[in-house]
């Protein structure tokens, strides 16, 4: 089945196809006439079949986004954001992001994928265009070219478009991926660039953003596991962006917080990513104003500081145990994939040091405090358990990465090694007490 076509025929609910010309099968039936409307029977007798061309290239959608539904979307989005009003005052100067909207015009297929994304996928959609626009603003502050201005706000805009090309049941899952499941998440990049590529005129730097934006330096990234000296300043910038969009969504957008409140997150990873890209973003990030904390139950406070307390412990458990096995294994085998998966345990490993996790002193404090004291520490306090929960999605991305292994590799010794410590953290008690912790992500 092709994903991208199911995707654009369940579109057809929402938005007008029209066929731009013939459209056949691979054996040369006609399935639908050029200029009529693909209403949800024809639709559905297209997908029945292999077509002779891909369906994309056959239709058109009917007052799909364009230059100015782009910029009026961004431009809703910064005016009911308070973060981001205060940010867009720092480069308040409305044509240069014009100009890059304008860019699209010349892409219309990237027109019609932002179109189906906008109505298939609308969470990653609303990322997508936060990302587009965050890069924007770190290309003004850093006093860009406009070209190189545009090349990023276009880098952020399409780098999940390869998710329309998914199949959307695995994107819909709540549960737990399969390591095939999770295999297929990981192909996202790589079609998005594959796509992008294919575009005649098409900026390089954006495309190798989009096939680099789930990468780390130190290898421990995906879809090529690229280490340092292959990876581009722009693809990094868009990494650290989905990672701050993410971590914003999930922890601070619905107490009214802002975006500012990530960059302790950014800080304990700072080592992931170039330096000069990492200070880029905090500088943009700290012209978001510092929002306070609106009064909090003092029940709620407890339950804080319980949460943060299980997870401290969880994490202090698993970082033993993969600290075991990664000395069990040893680092003289050369095979690379358990390189790649003693990588990213050395990272949780470098990050539970550098952040005092091993130490139980502050939690230890805050428990003695008194009520008062408590609320005076909200703030610290939500903004340690958003650490907390980034160390352990990086545990999880262990687990799921060393999984794809073991199921691979059944009966080689390793696997049989690792397979064991992850049974082990599987048995631990939860580090949430309303089920494990998983962070929302779209790219």
């Amino acid at each position: 089945m092709n994903e991208y076509a199911e995707n654009l025929v369940n579109s057809q609910e929402k938005i007008k196809l029209v066929a731009t010309e013939d459209i056949l099968s691979d054996k040369g039936v006609l399935l639908a006439k050029s200029g009529i409307e693909l209403n949800k029977k024809t639709c559905e007798n297209i997908l029945r079949f292999k077509l002779l061309k891909p369906l994309e290239e056959s239709i058109a959608i009917e007052n799909q986004l364009n230059a100015k539904s782009i910029y009026d979307k961004i431009n809703q989005m910064v005016l009911t954001t308070t973060c981001l009003i205060a940010m867009h005052k720092q480069v308040n100067e409305k044509t240069s992001l014009q100009k890059c909207c304008l860019r699209l015009e010349k892409f219309p297929l990237i027109q019609q994928k932002l179109t189906v994304l906008c109505v298939e996928l609308p969470h990653v959609f609303e990322q997508s265009i936060l990302s587009a626009y965050l890069a924007y603003l770190c290309a003004r502050l850093e006093q860009k070219e406009q070209s190189h201005i545009e090349e990023y706000f276009l880098a952020g805009l399409v780098h999940d478009i390869g998710f329309l090309h998914i199949d959307h049941r695995i994107l819909k899952k709540t549960g737990e991926l399969t390591p095939e499941e999770w295999r297929s998440i990981q192909a996202h990049p790589i079609i998005g660039y594959e796509i992008l590529k294919a575009i005649s005129s098409f900026p390089q730097t954006a495309s190798r953003a989009v096939l680099e934006h789930h990468e780390n330096l130190d290898g421990t990234g995906y879809p090529r596991k690229k280490t340092r000296q292959d990876l581009s300043e722009l693809g990094q910038l868009i990494s650290l962006l989905d990672n701050v969009i993410s971590i914003y969504n999930k922890k601070f957008k619905e107490q009214e917080r802002s975006l500012r409140c990530v960059i302790p997150v950014l800080q304990i990873n700072m080592h992931s990513y170039f330096p000069t890209v990492a200070s880029s973003i905090i500088r943009m990030l700290k012209k978001a104003p510092d929002t306070p904390i609106k009064p909090i139950h003092p029940n709620l406070v407890n339950d804080l500081i319980d949460n943060s307390q299980n997870k401290q412990e969880y994490i202090q458990q698993t970082t033993q145990l993969i600290k075991g096995t990664n000395k069990e294994i040893g680092f003289t085998h050369n095979n690379k994939e358990v390189y790649y998966i003693q990588n990213i345990a050395n990272n949780i490993i470098f990050i539970v040091n550098s952040a005092g996790l091993y130490d139980s002193y502050y939690m230890d404090e805050l428990e003695n405090l008194n009520e008062e004291d408590r609320h005076t520490h909200y703030n610290e306090l939500a903004d340690t358990l958003v650490m907390l929960e980034e160390i352990i999605y990086q545990c999880q991305f262990y687990q799921k990465t060393a999984d794809i292994f073991v199921s691979n590799n059944p009966q080689h010794q390793i696997a049989k090694i690792i397979s064991e410590c992850l049974q082990k953290i599987r048995a631990l008690p939860s580090p949430d007490k309303s089920g494990s912790f998983r962070r929302t992500k779209a790219g």
